[in-house]
């Protein structure tokens, strides 16, 4: 529930980006399941990460802009101001 470190991200447009979300909340975190997600709508980004666990994924931007990236699954989904953050593809 601590947010997105960074919560702003840079990237280029066409070069693949790689992140690597750590989830330090356990199964018993009361929203949620202790699940964390980090989903970019516009580029179809969805990537959910089980408790206390690590995950790394690559993707690569389709589209140059400034994007807004979140979290649903718990903390009070897209309303948490914490859970937010931002993707800016330059190209």
């Amino acid at each position: 529930m601590e947010g997105f470190n960074p919560s702003r991200i840079e990237a280029r447009l066409g070069e693949p980006i790689t992140l690597r979300l750590v989830n330090k909340e356990d199964q018993f975190h009361t929203d949620g399941g202790g699940w964390h997600q980090f989903a970019i709508d516009e580029l179809g980004v969805d990537v959910e990460v089980p408790p206390l666990t690590t995950k790394e994924f690559t993707f690569t931007p389709s589209e140059s802009g400034t994007f807004g990236f979140y979290c649903s699954v718990c903390c009070g989904g897209k309303e948490n101001p914490y859970m937010w953050g931002t993707l800016v593809v330059q190209g």
